[in-house]
């Protein structure tokens, strides 16, 4: 006598353009232009629509290994390389529920990983050290 076993899929989550709403900058920190060392400002290196969510449970255990005390994850369309994320590089997301005393959070990128469910996409973990 067989058994019959359950048959499992994987089903990959469906990220769709639409869902691409929010604006997300991607800076780094600008060198002075005097001789005192350090930073002047930041540099906008590029801008696009992305879609920020909730840190998952691995991407939260990350984070709290890496310092942080705040974290969301954002997926962006992969940029074909236009841009490559860098973890020396910061993100400003332009959402009010991003934002801390009426100005928008700079978040450090702390991990940058192609979406293996769907290559047309680039998962970034931010974080913030507070």
């Amino acid at each position: 006598m067989m058994v019959e076993r359950p048959q499992y899929q994987f089903k990959k989550i469906a990220v769709n353009t639409g869902q691409l709403r929010t604006p997300i900058k991607f800076i780094k920190a600008a060198p002075n232009d005097g001789p005192e060392p350090g930073e002047s400002g930041t540099e906008l290196l590029f801008e696009c629509l992305g879609l920020a969510y909730s840190p998952s449970a691995k991407d939260q255990d990350y984070l709290t290994s890496h310092g942080a005390k705040l974290g969301v994850t954002v997926k962006i369309r992969d940029t074909g390389g236009e841009y490559d994320p860098s973890t020396e590089h910061m993100a400003v997301i332009d959402d009010r529920r991003y934002y801390k005393n009426g100005r928008p959070i700079t978040w450090k990128i702390k991990q940058v990983a192609p979406d293996f469910e769907d290559n047309r996409f680039v998962k970034i973990v931010l974080g913030v050290d507070e």
